[in-house]
């Protein structure tokens, strides 16, 4: 995969980022063809904002990770962990987006799962949507909660890739019962959340998928027919 990737990143850099960023960039990357340390490394992660934009930040520090994978790769899971233990909020999400692209990802499984507890918001939304990593790895259980937390926060669950693949009773059930906790405090529904309820509720739960099928509002109506679309009987 960093065989493959790396060279595409540099590139998109090279013609995107402006003489200056791309100066800064390849004096970076020569620096770290001498020699790899968490020092320079970090350093480097911090200033890609400064000189490539927030256009490219993402791009930037990913390439900066897997090249430093290729350089030291018995050395990479520490490196790339103190990226993120010792980044801000912003070095952060960029890290949890470019997860699924650092070699041996699936190493790093227990800080992405932590990483869905934080109360900031974007930082949330960089593990949990278009990214492909919580599909691909996450337990049932873990995967469970994040989708769950999207809909406590509003989230599209469409925003979360994968999901089709994750769909499963117990999210169906969880779901399920969170709508009969909306419901009975006399509040809104999440319009999408038939999405994950519809394919595998029991008798009851499904009752009520069909009522949300005759809803004024078109959406409920929309996501209604989908969930149940999922349904394999």
């Amino acid at each position: 995969m960093t065989e493959e990737v790396l060279p595409t990143l540099i590139q998109m850099l090279s013609t995107q980022a402006t003489p200056a960023g791309r100066e800064w960039f390849d004096r970076t990357l020569r620096s770290l063809e001498d020699s790899v340390t968490e020092t320079k490394l970090l350093a480097a992660y911090t200033a890609s904002a400064r000189h490539l934009g927030q256009d490219l930040v993402d791009t930037g520090r990913v390439a900066l990770l897997l090249h430093a994978g290729k350089r030291v790769p018995d050395a990479f899971y520490a490196l790339a962990l103190a990226c993120y233990e010792s980044g801000d909020s912003s070095e952060q999400q960029s890290w949890l987006r470019g997860l699924s692209l650092l070699p041996g990802c699936e190493r790093f499984l227990a800080t992405a799962i932590d990483s869905c507890r934080t109360n900031i918001l974007p930082q949330f939304e960089a593990i949990a949507c278009e990214n492909p990593y919580p599909s691909r790895y996450f337990p049932e259980s873990n995967f469970n909660q994040m989708a769950l937390k999207c809909l406590f926060n509003g989230i599209a669950l469409n925003r979360i890739s994968g999901i089709e693949s994750r769909l499963n009773p117990d999210l169906s059930r969880m779901a399920n019962d969170y709508v009969s906790e909306r419901e009975a405090a006399g509040r809104e529904v999440p319009v999408d959340i038939w999405f994950v309820v519809a394919p595998h509720v029991e008798a009851t739960g499904l009752a009520r998928v069909r009522q949300y099928l005759k809803h004024e509002n078109p959406q409920h109506r929309r996501w209604a027919e989908i969930g149940l679309s999922h349904r394999k009987d």
